[in-house]
């Protein structure tokens, strides 16, 4: 092997797994931030929008350095078609393409970031939630692909970056459930607490009042003249 496919593979590999890494990070963050931890009495304020963003940024230069080290490699020789084009290459076909697939992902993602204020929160919340699949992607591309996934140290970080997004994942579903647990509590609460609306008088109850007995015991008199004494 030559100095420069030496430098080219290196240069591929170390920017893969640093994008992985990155990558990994931007994701726990933003996981973190879903969950509010980013309050001052629960985390430090280093948990931030801002972080996040600038991670997600990163990793996207990273992924850039990392493929254009894999098209630049001699021994490899991918054509350009290859490194951009999904199912069209010769090595680990289905697993290099979910690598294609998951750098078109994260450019779109970080596009929709950049126009958010053109597309609304709700679009960019909702393509937001696709940054779970772009890691999934990632983590199937890299295992499956790179040549230093049995080594102690990748099976350290893909084992790591694994653990820790499950974990935080499990953490937001487990919240997000009792959110909407506690809303449905609140919704029937406040409907049990709401007046009963007072029953409106019918014509019954008014003549029931008409002619109630009063608090002396009498019965009220007649109005006829039926009982005169002249009638026997």
């Amino acid at each position: 092997m030559s100095l420069w496919q030496a430098v080219t593979w290196d240069v591929a590999r170390a920017g893969g797994f640093t994008a992985y890494i990155l990558l990994g990070l931007s994701v726990a963050l933003g996981l973190a931030l879903s969950m509010k931890w980013q309050s001052p009495s629960k985390w430090p304020r280093i948990i931030n929008n801002e972080l996040h963003n600038f991670l997600t940024l990163l990793a996207l230069i990273f992924t850039t350095v990392h493929v254009l080290a894999v098209w630049l490699d001699p021994y490899t020789h991918f054509g350009w078609n290859e490194v951009f084009i999904p199912f069209l290459t010769h090595y680990r076909t289905i697993w290099m393409s979910l690598g294609i697939v998951a750098l078109y992902l994260g450019i779109a993602i970080g596009i929709s970031t950049w126009i958010r204020p053109f597309i609304g929160y709700k679009w960019w919340r909702r393509l937001h939630y696709l940054t779970l699949a772009l890691y999934v992607l990632v983590t199937i591309h890299g295992i499956l692909t790179g040549s230093d996934t049995g080594a102690g140290w990748g099976i350290g970080i893909y084992g790591g970056s694994i653990a820790v997004i499950c974990l935080l994942l499990c953490r937001r579903i487990v919240l997000s459930v009792k959110e909407r647990n506690q809303k449905r509590q609140g919704a029937v609460a406040s409907t049990q607490r709401q007046p009963r609306p007072a029953p409106t008088p019918t014509a019954m109850n008014v003549q029931r009042q008409q002619y109630a007995v009063p608090a002396t015991g009498r019965a009220p008199q007649s109005s006829s003249v039926g009982r005169s004494g002249t009638g026997r």
